[in-house]
């Protein structure tokens, strides 16, 4: 029990069931003992004695039942001990008829008739325990109730004769019920898992077409949004510079603050048409589809390296586990925002990436020696829009992953993006 319990949690309302059966039995017990002892005027009968020993423990199993710190702290322990006392106290409390039988032979086959009233007690812990674990168990609870209780009623039944055969075939009787009655139960419960995990895998299934679908649309989008860019933006930069040069190539060698003017617009044109083309790129994202994201990430920090001239350190791992299309593109463009923000704002001499696994979470840590920033000016400069701090917060809630910023001025700014790895969980039932 204890090894199966390692694998799987207690089964969702087994507890429930487990304390109601138990506080209908100590309550039964308890009416039978005192109304025994008013009908007869006695309080030591061997029934009697029966009630107040199960009464007892029903009473103990559900306090146990209901404390939450000793679930905390036996934890898989927990379960199996309640099973085995609301197993053994039934089972053994039942030999009291049978010691009490050894001085009076002709009683015994009452007595093992009687031992059936236990049957109802009995037959809770065993479909409790098939409902939690695997039939094997069900057949040990049934072996050690049949031998113990063979154990006492052979030396007092004797030699095996027409007469005693009928007494000692009722406890096989009740292990072909028990038997029964736990592999319908085990049978059930495995039907019932089955079809759960058949449930999960269709649900996840279904979340990955609809995911596959989003990023199939998101793609077409962005493509379409980047030819029109490229047709409109583009153009305009580039024959904007054309006309630059024209007009300084026009101009007379006189004109210095003009052709000054001149060749600062016409750098800033240069600029934005780098950047435009940089963006558009960015946009189909066909290094995140082709390549992978450890690499597409690479490449981004080589990129932005090259362009603002800082030292880079990578440690990226070259296995990562299977990821959805939104949790890389989540990913992705966090560090595509954070290099941007190192390149534009930061004046960093240093910077690193880090994307591994750890202990079943992707982390990805992007740091640099830069100016920095203060939280606290974050009301009066705006900080959360102009560098995109906003939109990676939205970007890691929709896939579940947690974003952690942290800067000081002059100290450099760390962020950090983790998330959970599902791979794999849900279907091992």
């Amino acid at each position: 029990m204890i090894n199966r319990m390692n694998k799987r949690g207690i089964e969702p309302g087994l507890l429930r069931i487990f304390r109601y059966f138990t506080g209908i039995a100590m309550i039964y017990y308890a009416a039978l003992a005192g109304y025994t002892a008013i009908q007869t005027g006695q309080g030591d009968t061997i029934p009697q004695i029966q009630s107040y020993v199960i009464f007892g423990i029903n009473l103990i199993l559900l306090g146990y039942l209901f404390w939450g710190w000793m679930e905390r702290r036996l934890k898989k322990y927990y379960l199996p001990l309640a099973l085995l006392a609301a197993t053994v106290v039934p089972i053994f409390s039942n030999l009291i008829y049978l010691a009490e039988s050894q001085e009076n032979a002709r009683e015994l086959g009452v007595t093992i008739m009687r031992s059936w009233l236990l049957f109802p007690i009995m037959v809770v812990p065993l479909v409790l325990i098939a409902w939690q674990y695997r039939f094997r168990y069900v057949v040990i609870f049934i072996l050690f109730a049949t031998v113990v209780e063979y154990s006492v009623l052979l030396p007092t039944v004797g030699p095996i004769h027409f007469e005693t055969a009928p007494i000692l075939g009722v406890p096989m009787i009740r292990a072909f019920a028990f038997g029964t009655v736990g592999h319908i139960v085990t049978r059930l419960i495995d039907t019932q898992r089955a079809q759960q995990v058949e449930l999960i895998r269709a649900n996840v299934q279904l979340s990955q077409y609809a995911n596959t679908l989003e990023q199939l649309a998101t793609s077409r989008e962005r493509n379409r949004l980047a030819r029109e860019l490229h047709d409109t933006l583009a153009h305009t930069l580039s024959g904007l510079a054309v006309n630059l040069e024209a007009i300084k190539i026009i101009l007379g060698g006189d004109q210095h603050e003009v052709r000054g003017m001149l060749d600062h617009a016409l750098h800033n044109t240069r600029y934005g048409l780098t950047e435009t083309r940089r963006a558009l790129k960015d946009l189909r994202a066909k290094q995140l589809e082709e390549l992978g994201l450890g690499i597409a990430i690479r490449n981004l920090a080589h990129d932005a390296a090259s362009r603002a001239g800082f030292t880079l350190k990578l440690n990226i791992s070259g296995s990562l586990a299977d990821l959805t299309p939104d949790v890389e593109q989540c990913y992705y463009r966090i560090a595509q925002e954070s290099l941007q923000n190192i390149v534009k704002h930061a004046r960093a001499k240093y910077a690193s990436i880090k994307l591994v696994e750890d202990k079943g979470a992707l982390i990805m840590v992007i740091a640099d020696d830069g100016v920095g920033f203060n939280f606290a000016n974050f009301a009066d400069m705006n900080l959360e829009e102009e560098l995109g701090l906003k939109g990676m917060r939205e970007r890691a809630s929709m896939v579940g992953a947690d974003l952690e910023v942290s800067s000081q001025p002059e100290g450099g700014t760390t962020i950090q993006l983790s998330m959970e790895l599902a791979y794999g969980q849900g279907f091992d039932m």
